[in-house]
């Protein structure tokens, strides 16, 4: 099935290509990588087009787009090795933000962070709990009418960078549940150590040291909010896969290009079977890889009751096909694909910081296997709605 596209998502996805292939070249990405993405002004170009507002809903100021229309945006950022924190910020910190904020904290913020001059980041990965929706070890203890948060998060990207950091933390009983705090970058007992992901992109660990919070500091009221948590991160592991996929098809044709210049005894490489198999072989990767991060797209926009197993779905078959199409580019370019002349280097690091993101692509895959088992979900179509099925199974 060929997946066709709306007037409005065929113009979403031809204005980044065309935005991102004018002013995001490879050569402005390494001007970015020093000059630190603080300094860049990329950020506020997207919030002037429109992207920042792409995901939020129309009651908060934003364009109330859906899966399919920021996966599509994602797959573009893929293609150019965009380094700046849209997918953690825009995809998901934001959406939190305006569907789980009170009135007065959307007011307060989502106009600043939709122009661009603010930003926002979810902390909420940890050591040794990669899957999004497992408890945190971070942990808010409530003490009369004041709450201590202690403990710490992993590589937050873009948290150097932000205005506002939106942190997961568990609450003990009676609470129970988790809760998001409300915390700015200066906040006392809160330390960050920058750092880089292997892609170039900054990051942060991040460090509380029993800081001292009211009511006023947590996002939303005072209720758990794990299940809200786990939907935005399981979308946000969806939104990353399609970003490889589009990082993925970038480095098939760049690669296919490639071996039909280089030339050996006499001929090109292409013109070798071995080789032309290879290359046969990287393209099905894309193919599936793209089919699966529509799938999971369409079925987030058809509200999906387990976003977290379609995201482990994604999340597997992506980092399999991309493990794949990384190791075949590097290997068909020889020693060149190892040198930073070139974009191969940069492109197999994003797909490899990709496949540990989260969890491993080992992680993933179990989790969904796993999950198929329990809920006999492998005997029931992934593409058919349940009503067209009569109780049948596909």
């Amino acid at each position: 099935m060929r997946l066709t596209l709306t007037d409005e998502q065929a113009l979403i996805e031809s204005s980044v290509v065309n935005f991102l292939a004018n002013e995001y070249d490879f050569n402005k990405r390494e001007q970015s990588l020093k000059a630190g993405s603080a300094q860049s002004s990329m950020w506020q170009q997207f919030a002037h087009m429109g992207w920042l507002a792409l995901p939020l809903p129309e009651y908060a100021g934003g364009i109330g787009a859906g899966a399919l229309e920021c996966g599509l945006l994602m797959r573009a950022f893929g293609r150019h090795l965009v380094i700046e924190p849209f997918a953690s910020s825009a995809l998901r910190a934001m959406p939190l933000f305006a569907a789980h904020g009170r009135a007065e904290q959307r007011d307060a913020w989502l106009p600043g962070l939709i122009d661009g001059s603010r930003r926002c980041i979810l902390a909420h990965e940890e050591s040794g709990r990669p899957l999004a929706d497992t408890s945190r070890a971070t942990l808010a203890v409530r003490n009369g009418s004041a709450w201590h948060l202690g403990g710490s998060k992993q590589l937050v990207q873009g948290a150097g960078e932000a205005d506002l950091l939106l942190v997961s933390a568990s609450t003990p009983e009676p609470d129970g549940g988790q809760r998001i705090f409300l915390l700015a970058p200066d906040t006392p007992g809160l330390r960050l150590s920058p750092a880089r992901l292997m892609d170039g992109s900054a990051a942060a660990d991040l460090f509380f040291d029993n800081i001292q919070l009211t009511d006023n500091d947590m996002l939303g009221h005072d209720v758990d909010a794990k299940q809200v948590l786990d939907v935005f991160c399981a979308q946000h592991l969806v939104f990353l896969a399609w970003e490889a996929s589009g990082a993925m098809q970038a480095l098939q044709e760049k690669t296919a290009d490639y071996v039909r210049q280089r030339k050996q005894f006499g001929q090109p490489l292409a013109q070798f079977q071995v080789i032309a198999h290879r290359l046969a072989e990287m393209a099905v990767c894309c193919v599936e890889a793209l089919a699966v991060c529509e799938l999971a797209a369409l079925r987030i926009d058809a509200g999906v009751d387990d976003p977290m197993s379609l995201a482990s779905m994604a999340r597997s078959k992506v980092g399999r096909e991309a493990r794949f199409v990384a190791q075949q580019a590097v290997q068909l370019h020889g020693a060149m694909g190892i040198t930073e002349e070139l974009p191969v280097a940069s492109y197999f690091r994003k797909l490899s910081s990709f496949c540990q993101q989260a969890g491993s692509t080992t992680t993933h895959s179990r989790q969904f296997g796993d999950g198929m088992l329990q809920s006999k979900g492998w005997g029931t179509s992934r593409t058919l709605v349940a009503s067209t099925l009569t109780g049948s199974r596909a």
